[in-house]
């Protein structure tokens, strides 16, 4: 593969065909990918703050970084976070069709009127992996902060009266004040999120029995079916509040604490009482392993307890610790038995 047509996908700057052609050449074999994701990281750390960064990763990759000075990378609109499995607090941007090793960027072509003129509006995808944070700045100057497993999809250039997004995963929205377009945030769970200018959080998996919306400032209107989907619910939301929408629609609203729901932004994962069902579900999302557990009791159990940067390992023992359940790592797999 030319490392021109590599250089130019990892800036960002490669056209669709050149985007094509490296994707199948990664998927070719995983040497491929692997050489791949290396210059990715060390074009990743070359960009970085230090202080973002372990001292030893900058040492490593800076070493790299003077082995290829061919590579020139400098930063674009998008980046993206990266969480090890050994510390979720390194910090990799990422640009382009790819991410870390698995973020994609997928540009599809969707015909729309974005101003007085047809314009040809692109449809961006962006997903962030299991393990994987991401940040996208929207076409209105909009920041949003992807979870881990989340997928958003937004176009190049919003309409004149509104702003269309979808998410599925959890994000964190800072959005730029538009009385005149009103911004949409729809889920694939049933609700959509009205805003002119606010900073929300939205959690929504497709695996998750309940999905949130939590406001910490300005104002949400949020749009639900009510529970036989004939009729459209609207609920305004203070901040500091949560709405929680079970699977059939109803919703909750109650108080919450902005510093532990948001704690993914920080790079921490707080378990305050909850169920080992939830705690593996967040487990898999932050270190991408699949869990198979055994004995059902193991489910009975809750977990309080916090962590920044430690290993799967580390928090598998602490498990371990409060549970007496044993476990064993096998490839990707986490089993409790």
């Amino acid at each position: 593969m030319d490392e021109d047509i590599i250089i130019r996908v990892i800036r960002g700057e490669a056209t669709p065909i050149e985007n094509m052609r490296v994707l199948d050449w990664i998927r070719e074999s995983d040497d491929n990918l692997k050489e791949f994701s290396e210059l990715k990281m060390i074009w990743t750390l070359s960009s970085t703050p230090s202080e973002l960064a372990k001292e030893e990763d900058l040492i490593t990759f800076k070493k790299d970084i003077s082995a290829r000075s061919a590579f020139k990378f400098r930063t674009n609109k998008f980046w993206f976070g990266f969480a090890s499995a050994i510390s979720v607090a390194i910090v990799i941007l990422l640009i382009g069709l790819f991410s870390g090793i698995f973020v994609t960027e997928n540009i599809i072509s969707d015909n729309k009127i974005a101003t007085n003129n047809l314009t040809m509006v692109n449809q961006r995808y962006m997903y962030t992996d299991k393990g994987v944070k991401g940040k996208v700045i929207l076409p209105d100057g909009s920041i949003v902060w992807l979870n881990s497993d989340t997928k958003l999809t937004y176009p190049d250039l919003f309409s004149v009266n509104k702003r269309e997004v979808e998410i599925s995963g959890e994000a964190f929205f800072d959005v730029v004040k538009d009385s005149i377009r009103p911004m949409f945030v729809k889920t694939g769970k049933g609700f959509t999120i009205k805003v002119l200018g606010t900073k929300f959080n939205v959690k929504s998996y497709e695996n998750d029995q309940e999905s949130k919306a939590i406001l910490y400032s300005g104002s949400i209107e949020l749009i639900t079916q009510s529970g036989n989907n004939e009729k459209e619910v609207i609920l305004d939301l203070k901040p500091n509040e949560c709405a929680t929408i079970a699977f059939d629609g109803t919703t909750r609203i109650s108080q919450v604490d902005k510093s532990t729901d948001i704690a993914w932004l920080r790079g921490e994962i707080i378990f305050e009482d909850t169920p080992m069902r939830e705690v593996l579900k967040v487990i898999e999302r932050w270190y991408g392993k699949k869990f198979d557990v055994r004995d059902s009791s193991f489910y009975n159990y809750k977990l309080n307890a916090s962590f920044k940067s430690e290993s799967l390992v580390q928090i598998l023992d602490i498990i371990n610790l409060c549970t007496s359940v044993k476990y064993k790592i096998v490839d990707d797999r986490v089993i409790f038995q």
